[in-house]
């Protein structure tokens, strides 16, 4: 009886091993990486983005509004209530740009948002296929 039941065990053990090794063993080509953001100016064209870099430097970024489209899916902009910092996720799929997550203030009175004058020479860089982010 006692062989009979170690058996059941042990063939239990090696069978669950066999089935789950295989799935870990795949590795996913999607990355992403966040960044905090300093400041939103929301313009004509899309949204001029702030963020923070490595150390104390900062970056920016062009989200065309179209890419806010729920048929595009390069962007998603989800306002919220609650007190976050706000930030950026930025996908990757084998190495190139995916898509952009934004999470930031419901409230346009937040310090993250700002206003600034649009000029004729911002529209150009609004013409973007990918994003490319400095780290």
């Amino acid at each position: 009886m006692k062989k009979a039941v170690l058996l059941l065990i042990s063939f239990m053990l090696v069978f669950s091993f066999s089935s789950v090794l295989p799935a870990a063993s795949e590795e996913s080509d999607m990355y992403y990486v966040n960044v905090q953001i300093l400041k939103i100016f929301p313009l004509h064209e899309g949204y001029y983005v702030i963020y923070r870099r490595a150390g104390l430097k900062t970056g920016e970024a062009y989200i065309p509004k179209t890419w806010l489209d729920r048929r595009d899916k390069r962007a998603v902009l989800n306002l919220t209530d609650q007190n976050i910092t706000p930030y950026m996720s930025v996908m990757f799929k084998g190495g190139e740009f995916d898509h952009v997550r934004i999470v930031a203030a419901k409230d346009i009175n937040d310090p993250t948002w700002g206003n600034m004058v649009e000029r004729p020479d911002q529209a150009d860089k609004f013409k973007i296929e990918k994003l490319d982010l400095q780290f």
